[in-house]
């Protein structure tokens, strides 16, 4: 049966369904070539041949479900949830030289994951293709695959919050075929029915210009501004953290398909998630998500499947903590309180593809927000109820038709531990001071000093 890549949680956001189709076919070609270049030793995609991906591409573990026929008894399933709360605010705490401790938030990590800011990308600046300087201050610190905006009355008090997962770049490629539609979503979750489809266009394109040299393409002149103004204020429309996009799920799903080894051909065996994508390179090491989906996938490779991202692909919110969100009288809050503003079935663990969720009291309701409590403390800020959400995804398997697991390859690298923390650092195996290696049997070689993993380990990328 022929392969149709559907929208996220089976939206009919595209005029036409095949553009969606033609992205994610994109996509999955992308990871083919680069899974076959990793086997070949070629480290440009680009550069891999026809003939390579002819010869290589059905003993992968990841298969691209149009080039490939996926059978009959194909199971879809949910990977391991994680949660929505960013690890890497938590291993950075206490944040109290910035945010000083008060009530409710002694460490202020609460406070720090709503900073606005550029984190999210490695040192520099913004600017666009005549050099004038932008800056484009996001969510940079909620980078779970789950963003959050809260909304407050004139006291200061919580009346709802929003949060979603839905990637900037599916935003991007809908803004490509269709931005009227795209124009329609920001004004209906923004309330601002002023906006246009110039408000949200990068005109002059926008570059990551960086400290050390040479520049990144953030957007292309024309083309759509994932940090345009009006998802951060006044409302949150899609993810806006640069690592938050479905390309990086796919990605990741892709890189962690082949079998690693260690040096001295010692298999990695998955078993520690960090140690793991240590080894792949294949995302964040500080994140709750990176890790386990890696893990959740290279499971699949070690356990003789062949898979692929389930239909729709995407990252959904999975469920919520219902018994940690209470009451003032300690009894469950109803899920009433939870509006699915976009995707559907929230309270199936198995099922759930929400896209888009609300808490606020429901109509009727005179006990406010600010009155419930998350894990015991009385509700003050948003991350606490983000500490009660988990993300995951889906995908597709079945068993090999012959054993075996696959092309074996070595680690890709390594990862540096900022000393006496929790805190990793990718690398090729050079530590600066005050670092150690994490992991020294994943590469060859003695750790020499590097000089921006200090910068890193801080948050930047």
């Amino acid at each position: 049966m022929a392969w149709n890549f559907d929208a996220p949680a089976g939206l009919r956001d595209f005029p036409n369904s095949s553009d969606w189709h033609d992205e994610m076919v994109g996509e999955a070609d992308l990871i083919i070539a680069t899974l076959v270049g990793f086997v070949v030793g070629k480290d440009d995609p680009r550069n891999v041949t026809p003939q390579e991906i002819a010869t290589w591409a059905p003993r992968l573990a990841y298969v691209h479900p149009v080039r490939e026929e996926v059978p009959g008894n194909a199971e879809t399933i949910a990977i391991k949830a994680w949660p929505g709360f960013p690890r890497l605010v938590d291993r950075r705490a206490p944040w109290t030289q910035d945010f000083p401790p008060i009530n409710g938030d002694a460490n202020g990590t609460l406070r720090a994951v709503d900073h606005l800011g550029e984190e999210d990308h490695a040192p520099g600046h913004f600017a666009d293709r005549h050099g004038n300087l932008l800056q484009l201050p996001v969510r940079h610190r909620q980078d779970e695959y789950l963003e959050w905006v809260a909304e407050k009355d004139s006291d200061g008090t919580l009346t709802k919050v929003t949060f979603v997962a839905e990637g900037y770049d599916y935003f991007a490629a809908l803004f490509d075929k269709a931005p009227d539609r795209v124009v329609e979503l920001y004004r209906e979750f923004t309330k601002v029915n002023s906006i246009t489809a110039d408000d949200l266009r990068a005109t002059d394109g926008i570059f990551r210009v960086l400290s050390k040299g040479g520049r990144r393409v953030v957007a292309n002149p024309g083309k759509f501004n994932p940090r345009n103004r009006f998802n951060i204020n006044p409302g949150i429309v899609h993810l806006s953290h640069r690592a938050n996009s479905l390309g990086a799920e796919v990605n990741l799903a892709g890189v962690s398909a082949l079998a690693r080894k260690k040096v001295k051909d010692v298999p990695v065996d998955g078993k520690d998630e960090q140690e793991l994508i240590c080894c792949n390179q294949g995302g964040e090491p500080n994140r709750n998500s990176d890790p386990k989906i890696s893990q959740q996938a290279y499971s699949l490779v070690q356990g003789g499947f062949r898979y692929t991202l389930a239909n729709p692909v995407g990252l959904y919110i999975a469920s919520v903590d219902e018994a940690n969100l209470t009451l003032p009288d300690g009894s469950p809050t109803p899920r009433e309180w939870w509006n699915v503003v976009r995707g559907h079935d929230l309270w199936s663990d198995r099922d759930s593809r929400v896209l888009r969720l609300e808490l606020r009291p429901p109509p009727g309701e005179t006990t406010k927000l600010s009155e419930l409590r998350a894990n015991g403390s009385r509700l003050r800020f948003p991350g606490q109820i983000a500490r009660l959400l988990s993300v995951h995804l889906f995908v597709t398997r079945w068993q090999r038709a012959e054993p075996g697991v696959g092309p074996v390859v070595p680690c890709r690298g390594t990862c540096c531990r900022l000393s006496g923390t929790e805190l990793l650092v990718g690398s090729d195996g050079q530590c600066d001071d005050g670092f150690e290696l994490a992991f020294p049997d994943l590469i060859g070689g003695a750790p020499v000093p590097s000089p921006t993993m200090l910068a890193k380990a801080h948050g930047t990328r």
